[in-house]
């Protein structure tokens, strides 16, 4: 009796730990959706933005008679291309995610990636508005300070976006880290099986 009881309990151990996984790998699928979703808003925005720029840039150095102004809205051309190239690799690159099946482990490493990589763009925007500020400052012992100082004001107008963007995406994805990190504490498929975790 004693055999059959374990046996039963143990059945009935695998079953409850299947319906387990199957919820938190539900619960994981979920949330990188959203993560994804994030993004491609994130990027459409962005996209947004380039195109802005690009047909504003062009409008305004064609417009302009100021070499300070023609400066400034030429170099929001050039940037507004860079973005919108950036924004159409990241937008296809969530789209083609949304397709594929991954484990919880691949997941939660795409989303931490994801976050780094904003912030370390976060970083580098504080060094454009940097760069942009000393151009400038500094335009006056160059040759030709009003195309400088209009190049200047273009990169610390851009950098200052591209913080607020950065940051905020940032604080979008990091909003959910209870949550992805809520799920850790079940059971979830790596790769390399299925796995039980506990966090203290």
């Amino acid at each position: 009796m004693r055999i059959v009881a374990a046996i039963l309990f143990s059945i009935v151990l695998m079953h409850c730990n299947a319906q387990s996984l199957k919820i938190n790998d539900a619960a994981f699928v979920q949330l990188n959706n959203k993560r994804i979703a994030t993004n491609k808003t994130g990027m459409t925005i962005l996209g947004a933005w380039g195109a802005a720029n690009i047909i504003g840039g062009v409008a305004g150095a064609l417009a302009s008679t100021n070499q300070e102004w023609k400066s400034f809205h030429t170099m929001n051309a050039l940037w507004g291309t860079v973005n919108i190239g950036i924004a159409g690799i990241g937008y296809m690159g969530a789209r083609k995610e949304a397709g594929q099946i991954l484990t919880c482990d691949k997941m939660l490493g795409r989303y931490e990636s994801g976050k780094r990589l904003f912030l370390i763009n976060s970083g580098l925007d504080i060094i454009y508005i940097g760069s942009g500020m000393a151009l400038i400052s500094y335009a006056d012992d160059l040759d030709n300070p009003a195309r400088w100082r209009g190049y200047g004001k273009s990169v610390a107008m851009q950098g200052i976006f591209l913080l607020v963007f950065d940051g905020t995406m940032y604080a979008l994805h990091q909003h959910n880290n209870k949550q992805w990190y809520k799920l850790l504490e079940g059971i979830c498929v790596t790769g390399n099986g299925v796995g039980l975790n506990y966090t203290l």
